[in-house]
């Protein structure tokens, strides 16, 4: 949670825009919106850790989600062609059961991940995981991720992501203080 910095203000993330899997440009703010909750994770279809981390981000999307919790995924491939990125992250999502909305970002390399996302001080590793607050303010940033062959380690950040998650929703659903909008 120390490594990767966020810097950009509320709104940088979702004017972004990149590539849904039909082709069209997307604005991410389309897809997760400033008033919800959201969970955003930087992925490749091609990352053996990135297939841990978006199998229990299916599973808490599954379980947060009607509470609000939106999450999306943004795919950087090996591949500069559209065509074949799409394929591969559709593969991806299939594969893993994946319910929520995943973009083509960019390509994998690390410096090139980094341009495209302005946002980040700069993309270390894959996964890279935003949990974002409802009014737009991150909560925290995690780079990489341990999966279940790492046993503890595993549950520990388990639980820390659960933890953000439920903040985050709690901060959402807490009624509005007297006198404030």
């Amino acid at each position: 949670f120390e490594q990767t910095k966020y810097r950009g203000d509320a709104a940088s993330l979702e004017r972004l825009a990149f590539t849904d899997l039909e082709g069209t440009p997307t604005p991410v703010g389309v897809l997760a919106p400033s008033g919800s909750p959201r969970v955003v994770e930087v992925f490749g279809s091609w990352c053996p850790n990135c297939h841990d981390a978006t199998r229990l981000l299916t599973e808490l999307h599954s379980e947060y989600k009607d509470r609000g919790l939106v999450v999306l995924g943004l795919a950087f491939e090996h591949s500069a062609d559209d065509a074949k990125a799409i394929e591969a992250v559709r593969r991806y999502k299939a594969d893993l059961g994946v319910e929520y909305p995943l973009l083509i970002a960019g390509l994998s390399d690390k410096a090139k991940a980094s341009e495209a996302l302005p946002v980040l001080d700069r993309v270390r590793a894959y996964p890279t995981t935003l949990f974002i607050d409802a009014d737009g303010s991150v909560r925290a940033v995690h780079s990489g991720f341990s999966g279940p062959a790492t046993g503890e380690a595993h549950e520990t950040l388990r639980a820390q992501w659960i933890a953000h998650i439920e903040a985050m929703l709690e901060k959402a659903e807490a009624p509005p203080l007297p006198g404030r909008d």
